[in-house]
């Protein structure tokens, strides 16, 4: 059986670096027919983004094929993007949330949809982008003294940096003024770089640092 098999069209489609406006197309076509933005996204985009940089870890693929599906990919979020702003709850209470993708990733689709939701949420989301140095993270944290600080990672040779932007929010005496947040595949979990929660859900993101500040706030 072949690595992509298991995909779904849309997804294989990606995999294949198929025409931009193909893909987007599908993805209109499965709305229509009453698929959920979230679906789409979980059971397709995602899986087929990932599968790409998989080949590009592997070397099957190049530096110029990952941006091209990537940048396919937020086409395709943008389609998404009002009917997935319907299914996220408002929180009563936002807050502050310094968001980013660790040093040597450049992959954001997570980190964006993230973004977009939280906002949606009401929080105030400072986004650092991508390749994100763990200096670049406490300098911001001591800027603008976020509740949250949101990290995301797809590649397993990047995902360990997690622990580096921890140990570097300790040094500067804030990591216990913060919950870290920490996303992506499953590469590592929580408890091992030192974070407070990991999700591969932007949608469990959300939730996951709504429950946190409406408990901080609510001890305070």
């Amino acid at each position: 059986m072949s690595e992509t098999a298991s995909l779904s069209e849309i997804a294989q489609a990606i995999v294949e670096l198929r025409r931009r406006d193909e893909v987007i197309s599908m993805v209109r076509k499965k709305l229509e027919a009453g698929a959920s933005a979230r679906e789409i996204l979980v059971n397709d985009l995602i899986p087929g983004l990932r599968e790409v940089g998989r080949k590009f870890e592997e070397k099957e693929y190049f530096l110029a094929d990952m941006l091209y599906s990537a940048i396919t990919m937020n086409e395709c979020m943008k389609v998404l993007e009002p009917h997935l702003l319907k299914e996220v709850e408002k929180a009563e209470s936002a807050g502050k949330i310094v968001l980013g993708t660790v040093a040597g990733d450049i992959h954001d689709i997570g980190k964006n949809l993230f973004a977009t939701l939280a906002r949606a949420a009401g929080f105030e989301v400072y986004d650092l982008g991508v390749d994100v140095s763990a200096s670049k993270f406490v300098e911001k944290v001591k800027e603008v003294q976020p509740d949250i600080v949101a990290m995301s990672a797809l590649l397993p040779t990047t995902a360990p940096y997690f622990k580096v932007v921890v140990e570097e929010l300790k040094k500067a005496g804030l990591r216990d003024k913060v919950f870290v947040l920490i996303g992506g595949p499953p590469l590592v979990t929580a408890q091992e770089v030192g974070a407070d929660a990991y999700t591969n859900d932007a949608f469990v993101g959300v939730k996951i640092a709504q429950e946190y500040v409406k408990k901080k706030r609510g001890a305070s």
